[in-house]
């Protein structure tokens, strides 16, 4: 499901910046197109291009440090699993939507808890046995480090609240100079993934499509003649756009469908029917990722996890405990009210990167309750009880759970869909397995790619006859496809600025992306803003020499 991007505190000091250009002064920026701006800048404050590629668990740390972010070692293992060997700007842009950025409330709440004076301290010795003893244990070259900040600590002790001012104002500084550093750089924002100041298409409410403002005409040139820098960079990376293939496809509108997409009120049924030989089938249910969004609303206050009783023991609030009661039944995949080790693991897969082994499984029937070696609804609620004792009552490892199942802070099951699927057959008693897909592992776009080269229509790149865009048109989208049959990796530049009444799944309408080798890839789901209008793809695919 794509998640359009909520509240996001890190980067909410940027929206005035952004204002000052002419263009957003006429049209304000959106909010997605500002978080895909901030994406840019923080992945570019770590890689020379958003074309690179994460290969590391410390790059990936580092990037998400410089989106605002304070991950954990379980938050980085469950984006970046043994099975991971890359992640691409796409999947950073993924992480950060669900990863929601260390406020400085947040931060103060944290260290708060330590501060027995109350005075906004904590002794350099209470600092160094917690950083090195509970949680995830700091060295103590990282704790001295800290302890070191001559801003932020004196007379033995650490001031946490001038640490928090200055973690947030050098996150804020960071994402600002990005962001200057991007508009100035003309060549730079045409190159990575578009630019949002000059690549989005102009609010004009006529429905008729103007010439693409990237076209430069005779007077333009005049008009660029004495801009130095600026009409050299944007003239160098003009001739490098080679423009091979465009697609235009009219669709017609939909009088049966709603302008908007609802969130369903009840279970709604969908099906197939249709004749399959012998054999394994995979069904993968997806989405396009164009406008399938959660709901964007304010959390007025976060919900309680654990409490104490008067004798000082911890136990989980009803709230919390109706909420893993949910999430017992949506991974009871087999739904006879216990959990086996299979089930187990698919839990554990989503929320933490990691299994659990048959020797940790064992220890878990030893100390919680079980039926048939198979964990009982009460042994998961026990099990999720331990986790908070063993953090003295910190929620942060149980929020990281209920955010990786699609929980938000409130309790709201807002950004994951549950679903059932039954099979029925004539001839036969077909069987039916969950499989776990690795995060990142590319299983549904290839099962796409497949599809679309099936059944789509190709193009080949004027010039290139082994770069072809393969473009399959159903009902409602459009997915488009870009297979590379050649030896060395090609940078695509797709410019959908012509097309009417159209959104697509990567919120851009000027975009670039990379093929390796010998590969396929998914460049774009399109779909209508307004199906009960006739919406018009136009795409222009140009190879970037």
């Amino acid at each position: 499901m794509a998640i359009s991007p909520g509240s996001d505190a890190a980067f909410s000091s940027q929206k005035s910046s952004l204002s000052e250009s002419p263009r957003t002064k006429k049209y304000p920026l959106t909010e997605e197109e500002i978080f895909y701006m901030n994406c840019r800048a923080a992945y570019l404050t770590v890689f020379k291009s958003s074309l690179e590629n994460i290969i590391s668990k410390d790059q990936l740390y580092l990037a998400l440090q410089h989106a605002g972010r304070n991950p954990s070692q379980k938050t980085i293992d469950k984006y970046w699993t043994p099975q991971t060997a890359k992640l691409n700007f796409d999947d950073f842009c993924m992480i950060l939507r669900k990863e929601k950025p260390t406020s400085k409330a947040e931060l103060l709440k944290s260290f708060k808890q330590l501060d027995v004076n109350d005075d906004g301290s904590i002794l350099h010795t209470d600092l160094y046995k917690l950083l090195t003893k509970k949680g995830e244990k700091m060295t103590r070259e990282e704790v001295n480090a800290v302890i070191n900040l001559a801003d932020v600590n004196a007379d033995g002790k650490f001031d946490y609240i001038k640490f928090c001012k200055l973690y947030v104002t050098t996150n804020e500084q960071c994402l600002k100079t990005t962001l200057e550093k991007l508009e100035v750089d003309s060549k730079r924002r045409r190159q990575q993934f578009g630019s949002h100041i000059e690549g989005f298409p102009e609010r004009d409410p006529s429905p008729v499509p103007k010439p693409s403002p990237r076209i430069i005409r005779k007077t333009d040139q005049e008009t660029f003649s004495n801009k130095g820098d600026s009409r050299s960079s944007l003239l160098a990376t003009s001739r490098k756009l080679k423009i091979s293939v465009s697609f235009t496809i009219t669709m017609e509108a939909n009088s049966n469908r709603n302008s908007k997409l609802t969130e369903p009120n009840s279970v709604k049924v969908f099906g197939w029917t249709g004749e399959l030989g012998p054999g394994i089938y995979w069904l993968i249910p997806s989405t396009t990722g164009c406008r399938l969004k959660k709901e964007i609303k304010p959390i007025t206050e976060e919900a309680q996890l654990v409490c104490r009783d008067e004798t000082g023991e911890l136990f989980l609030t009803n709230e919390f405990r109706s909420t893993l009661s949910d999430i017992f039944e949506i991974i009871d995949l087999d739904g006879n009210g216990l959990l086996s080790l299979e089930e187990y693991n698919f839990f554990e897969l989503r929320t933490s990167g990691e299994k659990c082994d048959e020797d940790a499984w064992a220890v878990c029937r030893e100390n919680f309750d079980t039926k048939k070696n198979e964990l009982t609804r009460q042994g998961f609620m026990d099990l999720n009880l331990m986790e908070a004792n063993d953090r003295e009552g910190d929620p942060r490892d149980l929020w990281v759970t209920l955010l990786s199942m699609g929980y938000n802070k409130a309790l709201e099951l807002t950004e994951a869909c549950p679903f059932v699927i039954d099979i029925y057959a004539d001839k036969c008693k077909p069987r039916i397995k969950a499989v776990h897909m690795e995060p990142c592992s590319g299983q549904l776009e290839k099962a796409i790619c497949k599809s679309v080269l099936n059944k789509g229509d190709a193009k080949v790149m004027d010039g290139y006859e082994n770069i072809i865009v393969h473009t399959h048109k159903c009902d409602t989208w459009i997915t488009s496809v870009i297979e590379n049959k050649s030896d060395n990796k090609v940078i695509i530049h797709i410019n959908n600025e012509l097309s009417k009444n159209c959104i697509n799944n990567r919120g851009l309408n000027i975009f670039a992306v990379e093929v390796a080798p010998k590969s396929t890839m998914v460049c774009q789901h399109v779909m209508p803003l307004d199906e009960r209008q006739e919406w018009i793809y136009n795409c222009v695919y140009s190879l970037i020499s």
